[in-house]
């Protein structure tokens, strides 16, 4: 009798301290693990919504950038650090959804290794070249190509991210071609293109549309399932005759795989009450991201979702990371 009264005060002890944490957390600054450097667009993301959570948990947010194989290196450090449930990161499609079919040897595994808070937000895709090059569509960038003795060359962030395979996909579908040049990030990849370093790139809008707006970069298709509202003149891929190519940049929000439930719960609420706020969705529109409120399984099924369309691109293009 002694044993089983010590073992239910032991348990309710820990369960009252458990309760104790919980209503105290988070009890200190919270870190989001960006896996990208810094100045592109999932970093303007995270430091938008990191300045929200700090007003809504009342503690200080600390961003840190760490980039690399498509987000993987990141994954793979953030996996293998010490639980802290004070410790998130910014995961991209890329990372939960097309790394697996790229490399050989990834160093996490995203169904295992990371639990879904809940998507942030979406941007699309758009293709872009030099205004110096003699095309204004799709279809004249690829009868462009057929035309040179030398394949034209293409720009991305990183070998396996959604831009690299979209013009892996573009060459496929044309039948030509192409030299990928991979840099380490969205910036350096947009400055190769101004720099006449290659021809054209794919990336995420929120990174090219003021390069765009200033007249510096011409617009060919955006990846969306319809026009953009801050390029109504721009054809979607699917207008374009691609419609193989239609496809968004999401972005969500992951924890370490042992976190507690209650710490999940409470961040994805906060979460959602940003993503709901009229402000803040005003202005995630003026840099191109759509908000996606949601639960941790909307995310969850939108990278298994994912898997499926990307793994056949992947085979289709034989595009490799390595």
């Amino acid at each position: 009798m002694f044993i089983k009264k010590y073992l239910l005060a032991t348990l309710l002890a820990t369960f009252a301290w458990a309760a104790l944490a919980q209503n105290n957390w988070p009890s200190r600054s919270v870190k989001i693990l960006v896996p990208y450097p810094a100045g592109g667009s999932t970093d303007i993301l995270a430091r938008l919504l990191g300045h929200k959570l700090s007003e809504t948990l009342n503690q200080a947010v600390v961003i840190e950038n760490k980039g690399g194989a498509s987000g993987g290196v990141a994954a793979s450090a953030f996996t293998k650090a010490p639980l802290d449930d004070h410790y998130f990161m910014v995961a991209s499609l890329p990372m939960m959804a097309i790394n697996q079919y790229l490399y050989k040897k990834m160093g996490y595994d995203p169904d295992s290794d990371l639990l879904p808070i809940g998507l942030i937000a979406q941007t699309p895709n758009v293709m872009v070249t030099s205004p110096t090059l003699p095309v204004n569509t799709l279809k004249e960038l690829a009868l462009y190509g057929k035309a040179q003795t030398v394949p034209l060359t293409y720009s991305s962030s990183s070998s396996g991210s959604a831009g690299h395979l979209l013009n892996e996909l573009f060459k496929t579908n044309i039948g030509i071609e192409l030299t990928h040049v991979p840099y380490k990030g969205n910036g350096p990849s947009m400055a190769a293109l101004l720099g006449g370093e290659v021809q054209f790139t794919t990336d995420n809008l929120t990174q090219l549309l003021p390069q765009i707006k200033a007249g510096k970069l011409k617009p060919l298709a955006v990846t969306s399932t319809k026009r953009w509202f801050q390029l109504p003149d721009v054809p979607t891929v699917s207008e374009s005759g691609f419609p193989n190519m239609t496809t968004s940049a999401w972005f969500g929000l992951v924890a370490q795989s042992k976190v507690s439930s209650e710490v999940i719960s409470r961040m994805n609420r906060d979460l959602n009450a940003i993503l709901n706020n009229p402000e803040f969705i005003a202005r995630l529109r003026e840099v191109s991201f759509e908000t996606l409120p949601g639960s941790p399984n909307d995310m969850k099924q939108a990278w298994l979702k994912e898997r499926d369309i990307w793994k056949k691109v992947v085979e289709k293009s034989g595009a490799s990371a390595e």
